[in-house]
C-alpha cells in the first residue's frame, strides 16, 4: 500500500485453539492486534499490522487481513508463529496458554512505511513487544496507546505471572509510556489484586497517561481524563459472541479518536463497533466487522 497508515496495530497475532468441555476447536486467528486492525481498517481506518509469523501458520487465517484492507508491511517471518490455547472449563472460567512464541517485536522491526504514523497501538498477547523495547517503538508514532491486558493483565501466561515480583510494577511501568491506556476491569482486578477501576485509573493518569479507558462488558466502559470521569453505557443489544469485543471496542476508539481526538466520542464509537461485532460470531472476519456507516447508525441513535 502506497499510503502511510494512521493506526499501526503492535503485538503477535495468534494460530489459537480452543477447548471447550465437549472438545477442542480450531485454529481460529486469534490476539488483539489481529481483531483490532481488521475492525479498524473495515470502517476506513487506514490501518498497518506489526508482527511475527512463522511456517507454521496457516495461509487461509491471513485471509481477512487483505479482506479488510489492513496493510500488511510489518507482517515479519520468524521461526514460529505464536499459538495459543484458550481453555474452558465446565463452569466457564477460562485460561490462555502459550505452547509456542515468536520473537519479540522491536522498534527496527517497525517498517519504515509505518514509521511516523499518526497512532503507534502495542496490543500484545502476552509481552510481546519487552518493557524495555516500548520506548523505542512509542517513538515511532505522533500519539501512542497500550493494551495492558500482555502486561499483568489476563492475557499474560501463567510462567510470566509467577516471574514477575510486581504485576503492578510492570503494568505501571508500562503505562507510564502511553497518551492512552486500555484495561479491562478483569485486567486491572489481574494487575492489582483488588476491584478498584477509579483508581487503577487514577495511577495510570497520575504517570502521565492523558486517556485511561475500563472496558466491564455489559457494564459498559469508563473513561477518565484529566476532567474527570464517564461512563459509557452498552448498547441495549443481543450478545451472540462476546470474544473480541474488548479488542473491536478498541478498533472504533482509536479510529475516532484519530478524528476529533475527543475521548468521550471515542468510547461511544467504541461502543457501537463492538455492539456490531459481538452480535455475530466467527472469530476474525472481515465480514464480521462493521463499517463506519454500520457504527455511525448506532452512534447516532444511542448516544446523540
Amino acid at each position: 500500500m502506497s499510503q502511510k497508515p494512521d493506526l499501526v496495530c503492535v503485538g503477535h497475532i495468534v494460530r489459537e485453539m480452543i477447548t471447550f468441555p465437549d472438545g477442542v476447536k480450531g485454529p481460529f486467528l486469534g490476539s488483539p492486534p489481529a481483531y483490532c486492525s481488521v475492525a479498524a481498517a473495515r470502517q476506513g481506518t487506514k490501518t498497518g499490522l506489526v508482527t511475527k509469523i512463522g511456517p507454521d501458520m496457516p495461509s487461509e487465517l491471513l485471509v481477512p487481513f487483505a479482506d479488510a484492507g489492513v496493510d500488511t508491511t510489518g507482517l515479519l517471518h520468524t521461526g514460529m508463529t505464536t499459538g495459543s490455547e484458550l481453555i474452558y472449563d465446565a463452569n466457564g472460567n477460562k485460561e490462555i496458554r502459550y505452547p509456542a512464541k515468536a520473537d519479540p517485536i522491536n522498534a527496527a522491526d517497525i517498517p519504515e512505511a509505518f514509521r511516523n504514523c499518526r497512532l503507534m497501538y502495542i496490543c500484545t498477547m502476552d509481552n510481546d513487544v519487552t518493557p524495555q523495547d516500548i520506548p523505542g517503538v512509542v517513538a515511532l508514532g505522533e500519539v501512542s496507546g497500550v493494551d495492558l491486558g500482555g502486561y499483568g493483565g489476563v492475557h499474560m501466561s501463567k510462567a510470566n505471572r509467577a516471574a514477575c515480583p510486581d504485576l503492578a510494577a510492570l503494568a505501571n511501568g508500562v503505562a507510564a509510556n502511553f497518551n492512552i491506556v486500555k484495561a479491562s476491569d478483569e485486567d486491572a482486578i489481574a494487575i492489582f489484586g483488588w476491584d478498584d477501576p477509579d483508581k487503577a485509573a487514577k495511577i495510570w493518569l497520575d504517570g502521565g497517561s492523558d486517556v485511561a479507558v475500563i472496558t466491564a462488558g455489559s457494564k459498559g466502559a469508563l473513561v477518565y481524563t484529566s476532567k474527570g470521569k464517564t461512563i459509557v453505557p452498552p448498547l441495549p443489544i443481543k450478545a451472540i459472541d462476546t470474544t473480541g469485543g474488548g479488542d473491536t471496542f478498541m478498533a472504533g476508539f482509536l479510529s475516532e479518536y484519530l478524528r476529533s481526538a475527543d475521548p468521550i466520542r471515542s468510547a461511544q464509537w467504541g461502543s457501537a463497533t463492538a455492539a456490531c461485532v459481538i452480535q455475530k460470531t466467527g472469530g476474525v472476519t472481515a465480514s464480521r466487522m462493521p463499517a463506519f456507516e454500520d457504527v455511525k447508525a448506532y452512534v447516532d441513535q444511542y448516544y446523540l
